[in-house]
């Protein structure tokens, strides 16, 4: 297609629909069902015109008018939800621009989201002995989901199905296989009094200093009332239950946000690691009965704590450091590091609760710890992390640093930054293209001569390797007045250069104006010449009052006329001059004479001289 097909293309797709122009957005399901606390995904594709660029990209919720950002790669425009609350139930819709469209391309009517919780409900199964109980959602989730059964909060093995029977009078409840936390309410099956609690989960990993909510629901008998609730710890209660309330180690660290009907979820606050254990809820009613929701929940603390390789690593190679924990802690949270008290921003990455780096250097050695995003007061403690590394940053100093003289004692010292330290250092001076060797340890001394002066340099090397400094120059009085010399000399020679290139320009520009000045004399004076003159001569004689007859003429003068000629004139080569009559034997010579200027040099004449004789 040539230039002017792909702009009427474009002009079309402007003035088109999205769909017309070839844009859309493809869902493979229009409703999703996700379970309250889960994830979902909501499946898209989208295309375009090969026409225009893909621009930006949203999700977009009609109810809320929520908008997500989302710039999919490679058509796939899926988008993950976590975590979903009821918050999360409406309609979604993705929408794009590219380039070439003026308007948002999307496709309606969108994916539907819905979000379930789980209940177990009983369900007639057409027999005095047993009860059918249901794991109950509000929508169908998968359904090759498998699922977990608890009777009075103990796991029932062998039960995976949404459905099962029972036989037994109890508190029952239900989870989605691999969402164990997110379980049901307990619910009594048969619909008859029964005595049960029931919890959320049954094992949490607790970041020391944080909080935790322990879930939990209870059920009994309907026709009782409760007289009492309370939290306790079994590992501490000695075969006793004990109020956590009525306990000094627990004071302002328990809070019950439950009621008494069916609630009873716990609270525990700034937690220690003395509070690690078991933690059942129990109930009394006003008949006297009792219940231990057993087993409970175990409730491990953990601090914070930093590996790192056992010993000493090397620049160059790769390490990687470790948050690590006494218990597994959820699998949602993000770790932060520190570099001596600093977050660590720079080149390394981390990825779940390790930091990386490679390659290591010299750069990163210090103190590290972590900490969870959220939480960044509970980090944990400081580990050093020791690298090796060959010397770097090596330097020479020199003592006394002015006024050395002939004679004077000089100290130079070598410093460098190396781990381990350097056990060696060597000293060389320049000479010439050689070095020779003046010493060895961290500094030398030596008195200033003429022998001694010279380029110093140092070497400083431990067993990863070596490097050596940059040059400091300890000169004598002797060199130092030689180069004193040397350096006024080379200035007076460029002084004295430079004054003669500028009388020689400035000669070479006066001589200059001086030829072009005679050179427009000269055609003004040659403008104003003559082309030739007539001259008349006549004899005269001493007395210039008497007047002498042809006949008394003995001498005649000579008359010499000179003609500057011009370039643009052509002058002819002679002169007429009138004579006075005398006698024929009587000639006078009549001389004419002229003066050519050279073009070239415009300063020597050549004469010429021409004699034509007419007789008055």
């Amino acid at each position: 297609m040539g230039f002017e097909g792909i702009c009427m293309v474009v002009v079309l797709c402007l003035n088109m629909s999205a769909v017309q122009c070839g844009g859309d957005v493809l869902y493979s399901t229009t409703s999703v069902c996700g379970l309250k606390g889960a994830s979902v995904v909501l499946p898209c594709a989208y295309h375009y015109s090969w026409i225009g660029h893909y621009w930006r990209g949203e999700w977009y919720e009609e109810r809320s008018r929520r908008v997500r950002g989302h710039n999919p790669p490679n058509y796939d425009c899926s988008l993950k939800i976590d975590k979903l609350t009821d918050d999360h139930s409406g309609v979604y819709q993705f929408r794009f621009y590219t380039t070439l469209h003026r308007s948002w391309i999307t496709s309606k009517p969108g994916i539907t989201v819905t979000v379930t919780d789980l209940k177990v409900k009983e369900v007639d199964a057409g027999d005095e002995n047993q009860a059918k109980v249901t794991c109950s959602t509000s929508c169908s989730l998968h359904s090759e989901l498998q699922y977990v059964w608890y009777k009075t909060g103990q796991t029932l093995q062998d039960r995976t199905t949404a459905s099962i029977l029972v036989y037994e009078v109890a508190s029952y409840s239900c989870a989605v296989s691999g969402h164990e936390a997110l379980r049901s309410p307990a619910n009594c099956v048969p619909d008859k009094q029964c005595w049960g609690v029931t919890y959320s989960y049954e094992n949490s990993c607790v970041l020391l200093g944080s909080a935790v909510d322990i879930p939990c629901t209870y059920l009994h008998p309907k026709d009782d009332r409760i007289n009492n609730t309370f939290w306790f710890n079994k590992q501490k209660s000695n075969n006793h239950p004990e109020d956590l309330n009525l306990a000094d180690e627990y004071k302002n660290h328990v809070e019950n946000l439950g009621n008494n009907k069916s609630s009873c979820t716990l609270r525990l606050k700034d937690i220690r690691v003395s509070h690690s254990g078991e933690y059942a809820f129990r109930f009394t009613t006003t008949e006297g009965e009792s219940y231990s929701g057993l087993p409970g929940v175990n409730i491990s603390v953990t601090a914070l704590q930093v590996l790192t390789p056992p010993e000493a690593v090397t620049e160059g190679e790769r390490v990687t450091l470790t948050c690590d924990t006494t218990c597994a802690l959820s699998k949602d949270l993000t770790f932060i590091w520190y570099k001596n008290g600093q977050p660590v921003t720079y080149k390394h990455t981390t990825r779940d609760n390790k930091l990386h780096l490679n390659p290591v250097s010299s750069e990163d050695a210090g103190s590290y710890s972590c900490a969870v995003k959220g939480h960044e007061s509970l980090s944990s403690n400081d580990v050093s992390l020791n690298v090796r590394y060959r010397p770097t940053h090596v330097s020479v100093s020199i003592s006394p640093s002015d006024g050395i003289k002939e004679g004077t004692s000089v100290t130079l010292t070598c410093s460098s930054d190396a781990n381990p330290p350097v056990h060696t250092y060597t000293w060389y001076m320049k000479s010439g293209a050689e070095s020779l060797v003046r010493g060895t340890g961290e500094s030398i001394s030596f008195n200033v001569t003429s022998d001694t002066s010279g380029l110093y340099y140092c070497e400083a090397q431990n067993e990863l390797g070596s490097q050596n400094s940059t040059g400091v120059d300890v000169p004598s009085k002797e060199v130092a007045a030689m180069i004193l010399t040397a350096t006024i000399t080379t200035l007076i020679i460029l002084a004295v250069l430079l004054m003669l290139g500028i009388l020689r320009l400035s000669s070479k520009k006066k001589a200059k104006m001086t030829a072009d000045t005679r050179t427009t004399n000269a055609n003004t004076q040659s403008d104003a010449g003559l082309v030739y003159s007539t001259v008349t001569v006549r004899a005269t004689t001493s007395d210039p009052t008497q007047r002498v007859t042809t006949h008394d003429q003995d001498d005649v003068q000579y008359a010499n006329v000179q003609i500057n000629p011009s370039k643009r004139q052509e002058v002819p080569l002679y002169s007429t001059v009138q004579m006075p009559q005398s006698s024929a034997q009587d000639v006078a010579n009549a001389s004419v004479q002229f003066h050519r200027r050279s073009a070239a040099t415009r300063a020597e004449d050549d004469s010429v001289t021409y004699s034509t004789v007419h007789k008055q």
